[in-house]
């Protein structure tokens, strides 16, 4: 565990692991379909705890997709392009929208983050909800979008970037005022309703 992302040299232990396990399936007795069910439900489980916690470099991610996307078309680590029968985002594609459902590793990162914004929220009194979240603009974006803060004593709602009022927040509804209003107080919850009316810089014009 660390508070800083991983290397590439620290993670490659996680993609040798991926690796050593290929040997002791036998591939050519596989079919394609079968192949893909391994890939779904073993190859990718391997990196959930790993990626629960810890946001591995794209470049790990690359070479995790590069051994999954082998064995899958040929039944080894390391294949050609040509051997692969459809384009690797498309076989990341659910399968109602024409994919094979296996998870694009990046996206299945950002849906594991949100778990962590959302414990966050709603167990703010446990010791680790003090640690900062280090999580992408797009999993901030995606919580922003799905959850809806119900205020009650308004110790836990974010004042401007909550959606708390008619589904959204001060933030998306009044863009103007949001970008006037003192920046180090932006994550203030609505409890504090002492700041508020303080918290804009009268600015003087041209």
């Amino acid at each position: 565990m660390s508070p800083h992302k991983l290397t590439k040299a620290q993670a490659q232990p996680i993609v040798e692991k991926i690796v050593d396990r290929l040997p002791s399936w036998k591939a050519e007795l596989l079919t394609k379909a079968g192949r893909g069910i391994l890939v779904k439900y073993v190859l990718t489980s391997m990196v959930i705890y790993i990626m629960l916690a810890l946001e591995l470099p794209p470049g790990v991610l690359k070479a995790i997709d590069k051994i999954r996307r082998s064995f899958l078309w040929k039944g080894r680590k390391d294949a050609r392009g040509g051997h692969c029968l459809l384009a690797w985002p498309k076989v990341t594609r659910p399968v109602f929208l024409g994919g094979l459902g296996i998870s694009d590793l990046q996206k299945l990162g950002w849906s594991l983050k949100l778990r962590w914004l959302w414990l966050q929220k709603t167990e703010p009194g446990k010791a680790w909800a003090f640690f900062p979240i280090q999580a992408q603009p797009q999993v901030h974006a995606f919580f922003a979008l799905a959850v809806e803060s119900a205020v009650g004593n308004g110790k836990n709602t974010q004042f401007w970037t909550d959606s708390w009022l008619l589904g959204q927040s001060l933030k998306q509804a009044l863009p103007l005022v949001w970008g006037n209003s003192n920046k180090s107080k932006k994550t203030n919850s609505i409890c504090c309703h002492h700041w508020w009316t303080m918290d804009f810089r009268y600015k003087r014009g041209p």
